[in-house]
């Protein structure tokens, strides 16, 4: 956890405490006097220090990575070292696996003091990081300066200081010193209002949230012990999973960045316990089967059996009798009397009985449970249809008995977050229940599992090129891709059990599910899709199983505009955006650094292209991390441009390949120029950057002559979360960036690190690089219309990210949030149309900008409403509510192009690479208004993870980057 100090309102320390100091070194090496002698051995708790994985944690020995130089003349200390990233340089005498150290600390906050350097060759750009905060930056060691030493104070939650080496190139590390800083004596007040609900194996605790202003976090207590070891919980909510079922008392403290911990909150008991129940479905004379409750339809209430259930009304509901409509048709007809047995739930008129439709709930704690039903009829009857709904999944869809096959029974786990399952026969006809088991699943909070789905459970009229995209559960972490295949995820015809050809993928953050046909649908059909227990999060954990049935509708487009998708000829590449060139060539960027340049031929198609790696050279040349590999997004020529000598400027990034440690202030704004595009001007450097895919996106110029472009967010809704390492908004995150090159330093790169030791101010008189518009979560492109407005395509996020509580902020006025931990709603893809100093609603404290999209201002829907706040809760008072338009659901909106020409002429086309995997329009007025979202042309649907595009404007042909088939598509206009 990384928290700025001075955010937390910190003085000068009242005392300093020397708690270590560690020199690395091989174990046959002298201990310099005063040092612990750290010979890379993995990390133990009963020596309370050593190395882990930098990836994921895990212990790692790095005993080989240790060295000592033996030179005359230096400092013992500085000549023993040992290497964090010895892979970086390819040698065969060390560990590749990069790694961070760790050394347990009580929680508070810590001065840390560290070294890097080595002898010749210097080979290395050393970064050392304590707990997130960077040390040592970038050092390029020479002759006249071979070590560097670097110290910085942050606060430690978790009971671990790590120390990393994230974003430098071969790092080797001499020694290193902590001290404890306390600040006061005064302890925090004891947490108030502590409630705990138990469940199987697991307890949900919730609290009031301190208003301590330095507040470190809370330890939790069970049965007078710390629940989570030395470490803290960082947000007024914790579920314990480790926990025996019995009679248990829990307790909370709050413990401030000097580590002082209050007195505990008054206790909380639970009684955590395995639940379970059978019940049969019955007429009023027969005796449940063994083991079984029964039920003859009785309205929902308190049964006196130690079990509250029963029936309520499909559509309200209210308790609702269905006594009269429980059947026996006897064991001759079935000798299971759990199938000779059942209740009508949507009696047929003419039929004696009750025929207002029913559902069945049962009263449980919330968690997870494994439940299997059965429908049918042993009688001769064959005319239902029956459905069976449990919670918000299928279990049994369009079940139309036989004289040979009366019965269907499933099994699902489903989570139950309402304290009822409920079992609903919605979209059947005539469906009969006759018996359920439920069994509760332990230490459920523990195991990953879908939250929705969209579409969601029995959706009707799904066009048939969308997608089933998949919100997540996520406790330890995103999505495993390695674990997604057809075969861990799949779709499948209800009527034939055919299975479907599809894409299986994830987002960028690895926090949903995407299943794309890879052909349309047949209209009119019903579909389910299933996510097995094959598919894992990062942490090896299989997810719960999950089912839902959805039905097509026709097909959209037919008669209108279209197009005929065929081969570029382009080779294959990992191609992120394409843009036409003034010489009349096609440019294509990579995921890697690469930039092919394409001739394109009379018919469209594409020539033998030329590569340019000035990028990747120059990552290599200047020592850059993870080089050669670069990521390049923007691609954006200079209006200076000739078709004899193009400009380009590009975003230049750090490339993301699935670890999660993206170096912080790793993105880059370039000028490209002279033959070949081979010369690289840095223009802009230390731009801000996620741990993951939310980097410097794209760049347009905009009709005044400066270089729009747009910067991600650092996290899922505003407040640092697990999923994005925790990583804070920094003040040019989120936004619409305006770079005024006019303005810009005769010595070139401009430095626009604006905390973490930078000092940009973009509101400065004579910025350079400025705050367009704010709250742009994570835009992949922007598109300067011919009306004088500016279009950007932006992603929303999944659900689980936390938003910021708002805060005393210099002329602040605006409404007070409560902040969101966890949220479970996920937000929509958005179009923006950006307007100068205006906010999109993705919130940043550095900012003064707090509430997520719309707020929640009254009882009614309103427009981007956020249901986690309270009603009343005012959007932020700059919101352009005007400007935001809905890009659809886990649409993941990226790249985007005003098409010139034929009958799609100043339209707004949109590339979605999540759900639908196609380009969709949007009708451009002069006014700047959106209307008429439109997807299904033809020739506009069926791409693999589609991702940027642009027109041909001498012919109307469109070029598509598919990013999951590594090639660009061709799309040619039907005359």
């Amino acid at each position: 956890m990384s928290i700025l100090l001075a955010s937390v309102g910190l003085v000068a320390p009242a005392a300093t405490t020397p708690v270590v100091s560690v020199n690395f070194q091989p174990a046959s090496s002298a201990t310099p006097s005063g040092y612990v002698a750290d010979t890379g051995a993995a990390y133990t708790s009963a020596r309370g220090f050593g190395w882990v994985r930098q990836d994921n944690g895990a212990p790692l020995d790095l005993t080989r990575n240790t060295r000592d130089r033996a030179r005359a003349g230096v400092d013992p200390r500085l000549n023993t070292l040992i290497h964090l990233q010895y892979g970086d340089v390819g040698g065969t005498n060390g560990v590749a696996t990069a790694g961070a150290w760790q050394y347990a600390a009580a929680p508070g906050t810590y001065t840390v003091t560290v070294s890097a350097g080595d002898q010749p060759p210097y080979d290395s750009v050393h970064v050392v990081r304590a707990e997130g905060v960077t040390a040592i930056d970038h050092f390029r060691p020479a002759a006249a300066a071979e070590f560097a030493t670097g110290t910085v104070t942050v606060p430690v939650a978790d009971g671990l200081l790590t120390v990393d080496a994230i974003g430098g190139t071969n790092t080797k590390l001499n020694y290193l010193q902590i001290s404890r800083v306390v600040y006061d004596s005064a302890a925090p007040p004891a947490p108030g209002g502590l409630v705990a609900r138990a469940g199987d194996h697991q307890v949900a605790l919730g609290w009031a949230a301190s208003t301590s202003t330095d507040l470190l976090g809370y330890r939790v207590y069970r049965d007078g012990a710390t629940v989570t070891g030395p470490g803290l919980v960082t947000t007024a909510a914790f579920t314990d999973t480790t926990v025996a079922n019995g009679v248990h008392t829990y307790a909370v403290s709050a413990v401030d960045t000097s580590g002082n911990e209050s007195a505990l909150s008054a206790a909380a008991g639970a009684t955590p316990a395995a639940f379970a129940a059978k019940v049969n479905f019955a007429d009023q004379a027969t005796a449940p089967p063994a083991g079984y409750l029964t039920d003859y339809g009785q309205a929902y209430a308190d049964r006196g059996n130690g079990r509250t259930y029963g029936w309520v009304s499909l559509n309200e509901g209210t308790p609702l009798s269905l006594v009269g409509n429980g059947r026996n048709r006897g064991t001759a007809a079935n000798a299971d009397v759990r199938l000779a047995t059942l209740i009508h739930t949507q009696l047929p008129a003419g039929s004696a009985g009750v025929h207002t439709p029913g559902a069945w709930e049962l009263a449980v704690p919330d968690g997870l449970y494994t439940v299997t039903a059965a429908v049918g009829d042993a009688g001769t009857a064959v005319d239902s249809v029956h459905y069976l709904n449990i919670e918000d999944q299928n279990g049994v869809a369009a079940f139309a008995p036989t004289s040979t096959a009366r019965h269907a029974t499933a099994t699902r786990t489903v989570t139950v977050a309402d304290g009822k399952l409920t079992l609903s026969p919605r979209a059947g006809t005539n469906t009969k229940f006759t018996y359920v088991d439920v069994a509760s699943v332990p230490a459920a909070a523990a195991i990953p599992s879908v939250r929705t789905t969209t579409p969601a459970d029995l959706a009707t009229g799904v066009e048939p090129t969308a997608s089933v995209v998949a919100d997540l559960r996520l406790p330890s972490g995103g999505v495993d891709p390695a674990s997604l295949s057809a075969s861990t995820v799949r779709l499948t015809r209800v009527p034939d059990g055919a299975a479907v050809d599809i894409n299986v993928i994830t987002s960028g953050g690895g926090d949903v599910i995407n299943a794309s046909p890879r052909a349309p649908l047949a209209e009119r059909t019903l579909y389910r899709l299933e996510v097995t227990s094959g598919v894992r999060d990062v942490a090896g954990n299989a997810f719960s199983p999950y089912s839902m049935v959805f039905s097509t509708g026709s097909a959209s487009g037919g008669s209108g505009p279209a197009f005929t998708k065929v081969a570029s000829g382009a080779v294959s590449g990992q191609y992120t955006s394409v843009a036409k060139g003034p010489d009349g060539r096609l440019y294509a960027a990579t995921l890697d650094g690469h930039l092919y340049r394409y001739p394109i031929n009379a018919d469209g198609t594409l020539g033998t292209p030329t590569v340019i790696d000035t990028v990747r050279s120059h990552a290599t040349s200047a020592g850059l991390p993870g080089a050669p590999n670069r990521t390049i997004i923007g691609l954006a020529f200079d209006p200076a441009s000739t078709a004899a000598a193009p400009i380009l400027w590009i975003s230049d990034n750090y490339e993301f390949v699935g670890a999660y440690d993206v170096p912080d202030w790793s993105s880059k704004i370039a000028r490209l120029t002279g033959p070949d595009l081979g010369t690289y001007t840095e223009v802009v450097t230390n731009l801000p950057r996620s741990v993951k895919d939310h980097e410097t996106n794209s760049l347009a110029f905009g009709p005044d002559g400066a270089l729009y472009f747009t910067q991600g967010a650092n996290n899922a809704m505003g407040a640092p979360d697990s999923a994005w390492g925790n990583r804070a908004e920094h003040k040019l995150n989120a936004a619409v960036l305006r770079l005024d090159p006019a303005r810009l330093p005769a010595t070139l790169p401009l430095d626009v690190k604006t905390s973490d030791g930078g000092t940009y101010d973009p509101a400065a008189a004579g910025a350079a690089l400025t705050l367009y518009a704010t709250g742009v979560r994570n835009a992949y492109d922007l598109v300067w219309h011919r009306n004088g407005h500016l279009y950007t395509p932006t992603n929303g996020s999944a659900a689980g990210g936390n938003t910021p509580a708002s805060a005393t902020c210099p002329g602040y006025s605006g409404p007070v949030v409560p902040a969101i931990t966890g949220n479970p709603q996920a937000e929509t893809d958005y179009v923006f149309d950006v307007k100068p100093g205006r906010y999109y609603g993705h919130p940043n404290p550095t900012r003064c900008q707090w509430v997520l999209a719309g707020g929640n201002p009254t009882a009614a829907a309103d427009p981007f409403q956020v249901d986690a706040y309270p009603v009343g809760t005012l959007p932020d008072a700059n919101l352009d509510l005007a400007g935001i338009y809905d890009a659809g659901l886990h649409a993941s909106a990226d790249g985007a192009i005003e098409y010139r020409g034929g009958v799609l002429d100043g339209k707004l086309l949109v590339v979605r690479y999540s759900d639908g995997q196609d380009i969709e329009t949007f009708d451009v007025a002069a006014s700047g208004a959106l209307s008429n979202r439109t997807t299904g042309i033809t020739g506009f649907t069926g791409f693999s993870q589609p991702l940027d595009l642009t027109e041909d404007t001498a012919t109307g042909n469109l070029y598509v980057t598919e990013l999951g088939a590594s090639r660009i598509a061709l799309l040619r206009p039907v005359p």
